[in-house]
């Protein structure tokens, strides 16, 4: 069969044919490079399945979460203002002080978020618990597709590096073999091919 036989392609480019030019430290790299493509395809594979799990956890929690919230309307009795550092965790928000009624004949008063300079007086949409307190919303689908994407690029960049690192560390093994084997064998092919003679260990010079 032809070397330009496509059948002998795929060994030619991957290292494998049996071409007697090609050193065992050839076939060597080449298998090493295929199986780093092969861990990319893994981490590839992993981050869309821990990118899915993590999606799937998300919108579980998202749901239960929704089941013991509550959208209602309140008022604001005071103007907006900045909401203290230790209310927000370092976040720049605004706040104001608001009433509202959950359930319906308990009346509740505290601060809430609202728009900047917002007046007394104005309606405000809150989330609050089965017992009428101030919570949180339900975590909205961005921010569960943002973890999503956060988990899974870790989870490929991890796995993807790690084989990168491991392949980098063979084939510099590989190399270092493979040019011992060529020091090793010019010295010995290197007195015929110069027609120098070959020092003798033992012999004088004399």
């Amino acid at each position: 069969m032809d070397e330009n036989t496509p059948g002998r392609r795929p060994a030619m480019v991957h290292g494998t044919s049996p071409n007697p030019l090609r050193r065992p430290a050839d076939r060597t790299r080449a298998r090493w490079l295929v199986g780093l493509g092969l861990s990319v395809l893994f981490a590839v594979l992993s981050a869309v399945v821990s990118g899915m799990a993590v999606w799937n956890a998300d919108s579980r929690t998202a749901r239960s979460e929704a089941e013991r919230l509550h959208r209602i309307t309140a008022t604001t009795v005071g103007a907006a203002k900045h909401a203290p550092d230790e209310w927000t965790g370092g976040v720049t928000e605004a706040v104001a002080q608001a009433v509202w009624q959950y359930p319906t004949v308990t009346r509740h008063a505290g601060l809430v978020e609202v728009p900047p300079r917002t007046p007394a007086g104005r309606p405000v949409v809150i989330w609050v618990d089965d017992a009428g307190g101030t919570a949180r919303g339900p975590r909205s689908e961005a921010e569960g597709a943002f973890a999503a994407i956060t988990v899974g690029g870790t989870v490929a960049a991890l796995i993807a590096l790690t084989a990168a690192a491991v392949v980098h560390l063979r084939l510099r093994t590989v190399e270092a073999h493979s040019l011992s084997v060529w020091e090793r064998d010019w010295k010995r092919v290197e007195p015929g091919w110069s027609g120098r003679l070959p020092t003798e260990s033992g012999v004088d010079d004399d």
